[in-house]
């Protein structure tokens, strides 16, 4: 079982077991989930990559210098250790914004349909057919309405916990716009604290995972894949954008493509402001 990379905030402690899928296992410690994860989902704040997940783990340990999977001791090398931060870019934000354009023009054509993608091109809605289907469309663009009206705390309740999926569609987005938010501060230096502030105040629920990634974006930590994708957006290269975007939009069934959706989002409102 060897160790290729572990996040930079995984508290020290014992954790339980939380879930297991095919490619990640999910241990829990108060509000705290770490995944283990192999290596093509990446690394991230929470995830500890593995270059083979060990079938039926039970324990997880975390101390200073090591993790304990079960009887297996892995190592903490300095090395190996994720930086999360949401990154830093020299590109002008007219450059980043371009970038944020032919990103949505990515997410309406590669998308997963009844994603939130249908945000940049309308006729994507005509993938939520179903009854249930379309009452979800109806809340998902009431949310938007709140969204741009400058209503955040509205928005944020009605689009928090929306659709299905071990993540809901709805936290996808909101987890996407503080993304955004962040990206934008830290990144590009706008004035952006306030209304990250107001999004987080009332965006946890009752999906712990969805807390945690909520959590994360709140505090401006991303993983590999987003990491990536912002150093695209302003990198003026759009073949790199394109597959930068594409490992973003792997990420579960729609959820990828919910949470870029909310980081275009709230790009886009920054420019526009």
């Amino acid at each position: 079982m060897d160790l290729i990379s572990y996040g930079d905030s995984i508290p020290e402690g014992d954790y339980r077991l939380h879930s297991a899928f095919a490619n990640a296992i999910n241990f829990r410690k108060g509000k705290v989930i770490v995944s283990l994860v192999p290596p093509r989902a990446g690394a991230g704040p929470f995830n500890v990559v593995l270059k083979q997940l060990p079938p039926g783990a039970k324990r997880l340990r975390s101390t200073r210098f090591y993790f304990y999977i079960d009887e297996n001791r892995l190592r903490k090398e300095p090395e190996a250790r994720y930086s999360s931060g949401v990154p830093n870019t020299d590109a002008a934000p007219e450059a980043v914004q371009a970038g944020v354009e032919a990103l949505a023009v990515i997410l309406a054509r590669r998308s997963p349909p009844k994603s939130l993608a249908f945000i940049f091109d309308p006729a994507l809605e005509k993938d939520f057919s179903r009854v249930f289907e379309r009452h979800l469309l109806a809340r998902f663009k009431k949310a938007l309405g709140f969204f741009k009206a400058g209503d955040y705390v509205h928005g944020v309740k009605t689009m928090r916990g929306l659709g299905l999926g071990f993540t809901p569609s709805g936290d996808d987005f909101i987890s996407g716009l503080l993304a955004g938010f962040n990206f934008a501060r830290i990144g590009l230096r706008f004035d952006t604290g306030a209304r990250i502030e107001q999004i987080f105040f009332c965006a946890e629920g009752s999906n712990l995972v969805s807390n945690a990634f909520l959590r994360c974006s709140y505090e401006g930590k991303v993983n590999s894949q987003v990491r990536r994708l912002m150093k695209a957006l302003g990198g003026g290269d759009p073949a790199e954008l394109e597959t930068a975007a594409q490992r973003a939009l792997e990420k579960g069934h729609t959820s990828g493509a919910d949470f870029c959706a909310g980081l275009v989002f709230a790009l886009r409102e920054v420019f526009a402001s």
